[in-house]
């Protein structure tokens, strides 16, 4: 069954911080687990993580997963957001 292109994306990058109550590691994770939870479709790299699904729901996911970042000690989360072109 084909699947039908994602209308948004959303690619959060996360800067830690060394001097954070956790981890660099925890940081990123931390961000990474409520994406996760959202159940979009995600890719991760080494400090980042991509979803992808409807736009309303990418874009109600994008607060709790920057929060949980910057509340896990994360310096800065940059966020990128692309829409699919409509043909």
């Amino acid at each position: 069954m084909p699947v039908s292109p994602a209308e948004l994306t959303a690619e959060f990058t996360v800067e830690t911080s060394p001097k954070g109550e956790k981890s660099p590691r925890d940081q990123i994770e931390a961000g990474r687990e409520v994406a996760v939870a959202s159940g979009l479709a995600q890719e991760a790299g080494p400090e980042s993580t991509a979803l992808s699904g409807p736009r309303a729901e990418v874009l109600d996911a994008l607060p709790s997963v920057v929060g949980a970042s910057l509340d896990a000690g994360a310096r800065a989360v940059y966020v990128r957001v692309e829409a699919r072109r409509k043909t």
